[in-house]
């Protein structure tokens, strides 16, 4: 885009002078003169005062300088976004959770036959870490399960909902006389009542969970851990051997005669979404990506 002309301009209200203008616009002098005699004839009034060889803008050229700088900052702006869609060659996708990775890697596969040339990063961190990578832009995309898309409207997708389950042993003296099939509801002084001088396998600080977790039981409530862990499976198996009480999401509450699950008053979930980085422009590869993502999470996800 052409836009040297306005640069004259202003090139010529910073230097006051026209030979000084003429030699950094790497123009002749004649040449920058006819140029602005021609400008000034269109527009009909004079864009500087000629004082003694010094050039000044008449308040004509202060308006006409403003919108020059104006039109310059967004040619530049479109002259990167253009840029950037041409050459969406790489595309970095976080990923905040274990179910977040298995589908990034199921869908890439489909991703792949119509992208093959787009390079793919994969980082990975909790949510806390993939909202600063948003920030930062060293994410494109990431794939997170969260409590709350109020950050992020405008800049998300939500893919699903997930209730958030109670997970006891069996043989915890609560639940040894209770039916593992059926979901009892208890609220949190309840769970408090009944689970609170057990110890307690929780996610660690920072996971989506946790903040969920943490909010439920309250600030006046101190539980004994036993574990902390990033791995939900990890907490079925301990909750399974008897080691402690945790709260997993629904996908993961599999029939065992060894755990009693308990659905929470009020109900409590986790959403699976896809969080955007600020600026992104959205090119093909990118709508193709969420729209795999979107049909993986409902063919997928169902149960949720």
């Amino acid at each position: 885009m052409d836009t040297r002309y306005l640069e004259y301009i202003l090139v010529l209200a910073e230097t006051g002078n026209i030979t000084r203008a003429a030699e950094k616009l790497y123009i002749s002098q004649p040449t920058l003169s006819q140029f602005l005699a021609k400008q000034e004839q269109e527009i009909g009034t004079p864009l500087f005062q000629r004082v003694n060889g010094a050039y000044t803008l008449t308040p004509v050229g202060n308006l006409y300088a403003e919108y020059a700088r104006k039109v310059l900052s967004l040619t530049n702006m479109l002259e990167k976004d253009v840029k950037r869609l041409s050459t969406a060659s790489r595309i970095s996708i976080g990923t905040a959770s274990s179910r977040a990775l298995q589908m990034v890697t199921s869908i890439l596969i489909d991703f792949r036959k119509y992208y093959p040339r787009v390079a793919i990063d994969l980082p990975s961190g909790n949510l806390q870490f993939m909202r600063d990578s948003l920030t930062k832009g060293t994410v494109d995309i990431a794939f997170v399960t969260t409590d709350s898309l109020e950050l992020h409207k405008g800049e998300s997708l939500n893919l699903k909902k997930e209730e958030i389950l109670l997970a006891a042993p069996k043989a915890h003296p609560f639940c040894q006389n209770l039916d593992p099939q059926k979901h009892i509801s208890l609220n949190r002084q309840q769970v408090l009542e009944h689970f609170g001088g057990t110890p307690f396998i929780l996610q660690l600080k920072g996971s989506c969970l946790r903040y969920l977790v943490d909010s439920f039981l309250g600030k006046d409530f101190t539980p004994t851990l036993a574990c902390s862990t990033s791995y939900v499976q990890s907490l079925w198996d301990m909750v399974a051997s008897n080691i402690g009480v945790g709260f997993l999401p629904i996908g993961y509450a599999a029939p065992t005669p060894q755990i009693v699950y308990f659905s929470l008053e009020p109900k409590m979930y986790r959403i699976h979404a896809a969080l955007l980085r600020k600026d992104l422009i959205l090119e093909a590869p990118h709508k193709h990506l969420l729209e795999l993502a979107m049909n993986y999470a409902r063919e997928n996800w169902s149960g949720f």
